[in-house]
């Protein structure tokens, strides 16, 4: 029997939600506007469930985009997982958000070479790993302050930098003094996407690799950006 898998991303600024049949995209879905996460999570998911002509009891597993990502939308897509995953008595799948934006551009990557996807994280600051082209990490998720020298052990290698802080990467990295140097880098902005987590999703479910309902809590890596109002209550 197939594994009806239903993908949630909501890291990003929009939300997206996909329906895998094993490794088959079967229904996607994505909001129509920025920071509609739990407004429109419930509606996308029932909208894919219609599309793809299923029963809410017909899903064997849930898949969540786990982070790092907006804290409000990371926490959105956990609770309408956990629910879904309590309800249903089925698994809690947490995808790395990085290797959501990594998966796309996999296919144009040849041996030796490497991916590198990055999180806008304000100023001049991203979140990033880097991924070989069997998305194996080469590194523990990360911030990095991009500056001319950042990424230097991959100056020579091929390199395909993507995420949306990849027009923030190509403009803080390349300057006149070394073009040369980053000749082997590209840069594709994009964003995680539910669609491109059903191979992914599908690959933890046959390998067993769910996380404990109780416990789980997304990956933040860094505290919430919470401005305090300076102005008197009374």
């Amino acid at each position: 029997m197939s594994a009806k898998i239903l993908c949630i991303e909501t890291s990003a600024l929009a939300c997206s939600v996909a329906i895998g049949d094993d490794d088959a995209l079967l229904a996607s879905k994505m909001s129509d506007g920025a920071w509609k996460h739990s407004r429109e999570v419930t509606l996308l998911i029932a909208a894919c469930l219609k599309e793809a002509n299923l029963m809410m009891d017909e899903i064997s597993a849930v898949a969540i985009s786990g982070g790092p990502g907006s804290y409000t939308g990371l926490r959105v897509g956990a609770s309408a997982a956990k629910g879904i995953c309590y309800t249903k008595s089925i698994p809690l799948i947490a995808l790395e958000t990085l290797k959501i934006i990594a998966f796309p551009h996999v296919k144009d990557l040849g041996a030796g070479s490497f991916i590198i996807p990055m999180i806008d994280a304000r100023r001049d600051e991203v979140y990033y790993n880097i991924y070989d082209n069997e998305l194996a990490g080469q590194i523990e998720t990360t911030n990095l302050i991009i500056n001319e020298s950042s990424l230097s052990n991959y100056h020579s290698k091929d390199c395909i930098i993507c995420g949306d802080g990849a027009e923030k990467a190509e403009k803080l990295l390349i300057n006149d003094a070394n073009n040369d140097q980053m000749q082997s880098f590209s840069f594709r902005s994009n964003i995680a996407l539910a669609e491109n987590m059903v191979q992914l999703a599908y690959n933890s479910y046959k390998s067993g690799q769910f996380e404990d309902l109780a416990y789980y809590s997304p990956f933040y890596l860094k505290p919430p950006n919470i401005t305090k109002s300076k102005k008197q209550l009374f």
